[in-house]
């Protein structure tokens, strides 16, 4: 595209975007500023003066270091945290050999729009919201890596939640099987299975780390499993993170076979993959006449929280074991209700009386009050 001469010395704009140029020392720089002409004067004072304090090693590498090469950093120093490995093609694809230096907040909202129209690959029209938020969180912790690493001076990402970049969190939408359901679904399912939704009940284990379990992670004795690594917090115990286990399932383990590493193998002892209780499972789903479009797996998560919530446990317990960092996550995602439980409690709003008054009680005004 055409490079446009503002009035502004340095100044100059490609498209909608405003571009700069700077000297640190001898060295000449540029940077991409948004679609502002005040935000890039603001950057091109901000960034001369920070070359005069010395901070010009850090501009050199912006500028040198394209988007491919952070990630090629990442991947050999990072904490490689999955949530951001499982987008890097996406993000690759669509920042490349972008200079980080040139990334803007506009280009994160083209980021945002483009992985919302990507067809998913197992069908259906669009990506979700919440699969979308997931890629930005990813995206933005990769640039506080490069931040921290001294290869971006800042993150392009917004310092405020009110920017509209991530999708509103859809709360409420807290789907969990009712206790009746849960006994339908055990009893109805096949003999390799049972256990393994047993256990997903009983502890709250994600898919990934239920069919991941090893032997060795399992302290039958206190009653404790060990997951060495974890979605949403870091050990620092150096032993894991702990999910405690209740004396039925205890007696449970106590009782499987245990000729794999495994806990949950196939008769060759291999672990079993995600496919193989999928089908089997959606199939019960549909046997008792649950609707599979609004429940799947990942619902005995939710319902484990959910009944030990109605069962009077206190949130902060129910945080510990799903193991969340932040107990509104727990209370804002993974906490349920329904018509019935809802009107049980608002049951408990009955005035000591007891009197319900009758239509025929009621005292009517015989004339409206005056303002």
């Amino acid at each position: 595209m055409k490079r446009e001469k503002t009035k502004h010395k340095g100044v100059y704009k490609v498209g909608d975007t405003y571009y700069i140029t700077y000297y640190v020392g001898s060295k000449k720089y540029e940077k991409a500023c948004g679609s502002k002409l005040s935000n890039a004067l603001r950057e091109k004072m901000e960034r001369e003066n920070k070359g005069r304090r010395g901070n010009y090693e850090v501009l050199e590498r912006q500028e040198k270091t394209s988007f491919k090469q952070l990630v090629d950093l990442y991947e050999k120093e990072g904490d490689g945290k999955r949530y951001i490995l499982q987008f890097v093609s996406a993000y690759l694809n669509h920042f490349g050999e972008k200079k980080l230096s040139q990334i803007t907040r506009r280009d994160l909202f083209k980021f945002r729009d483009a992985l919302k129209s990507t067809p998913k690959q197992r069908g259906g029209t669009e990506v979700t919201d919440s699969n979308v938020n997931r890629a930005l969180a990813g995206l933005r912790r990769l640039f506080n890596f490069a931040v921290s690493r001294e290869y971006m001076e800042e993150s392009p990402f917004p310092k405020t939640s009110k920017s509209g970049l991530f999708y509103p969190d859809q709360k409420g939408i807290r789907n969990f099987f009712t206790e009746e359901q849960m006994e339908k679904i055990v009893n109805d399912s096949p003999d390799w299975l049972r256990p393994m939704i047993l256990t997903a009940y009983y502890t709250g284990l994600r898919e990934g780390e239920l069919l991941g379990l090893k032997w060795e992670w399992i302290d039958l004795s206190d009653g404790i499993i060990y997951l060495p690594s974890t979605k949403t917090l870091k050990d620092s115990t150096g032993r894991g993170q702990r999910v405690v286990m209740q004396k039925e399932l205890i007696d449970l383990f106590k009782c499987l076979p245990n000729h794999s590493e495994w806990v949950f193998c196939q008769p060759d002892g291999e672990p079993f993959k995600q496919w193989h209780v999928y089908q089997p499972f959606k199939k019960i789903l549909k046997s008792l006449g649950i609707d599979t479009k609004q429940y799947s797996w990942k619902e005995l998560r939710h319902t484990t929280a959910s009944l030990m919530h109605r069962k009077g446990v206190p949130a902060l317990v129910i945080k510990d074991q799903l193991r969340h960092t932040n107990v509104k996550t727990t209370v804002d995602f993974y906490i349920g209700s329904d018509v019935d439980y809802q009107r049980e409690m608002i049951e408990k709003l009955i005035l000591n009386s007891g009197k319900i008054v009758g239509k025929d009680e009621i005292a009517r005004p015989t004339e409206l009050p005056t303002a």
